[in-house]
């Protein structure tokens, strides 16, 4: 099936997300300890049961697709309609600490401003995934504290901070 592309850099590309297609790699992705401990969340459903969703609740879900192989390698999310936009990225294993967060966070933030007309967007993430936190700085987020959530670990109940970036549109 030949998917729409939103936004590409010429090695990568965030294009539609097919649920028939990506559902079964995201849910793989989800299911990682350190994907878990990124978005303070876990995952307790079968595939069965997490693919029964009625619709994904972001208001823009793309798949991130490497281009010399077309291997979906991730998806990026912007949360949904009625919150503030927050845009949030998942890279599946496979093909972490290759470069592919940035340059898929990056073209995010692009499709962000220049596909979706938004004038500013939210990051965030915990203090303790400095991955993330470099990814979203190098995309010139800046920290917003008034933005900082205070939260329970998902398996220790200790309370855990996450950490709030902004940026606007300059256009």
């Amino acid at each position: 099936m030949k998917r729409k592309i939103y936004i590409s850099d010429g090695i990568i590309s965030l294009s539609e997300y097919i649920e028939s297609e990506d559902d079964y790699d995201c849910y793989n992705c989800w299911k990682n300890e350190e994907t878990q401990n990124g978005y303070n969340h876990k995952l307790t459903k079968t595939f069965e049961e997490w693919s029964e969703r009625t619709t994904i609740k972001s208001r823009f879900i793309a798949t991130v697709i490497r281009l010399s192989d077309n291997a979906c390698i991730g998806a990026i999310f912007l949360s949904p309609e009625d919150t503030p936009p927050d845009l949030a990225f998942m890279i599946y294993p496979l093909y972490r600490n290759m470069g592919y967060g940035t340059r898929a966070f990056g073209l995010g933030v692009r499709c962000c401003f220049d596909v979706l007309n938004m004038d500013y967007i939210h990051a965030g993430c915990y203090p303790d995934n400095i991955a993330s936190t470099k990814i979203i700085e190098k995309c010139g987020f800046k920290p917003n504290p008034d933005g900082n959530m205070d939260e329970k670990h998902y398996l220790t109940g200790e309370k855990r901070t996450q950490y709030d970036f902004i940026i606007h549109n300059k256009n």
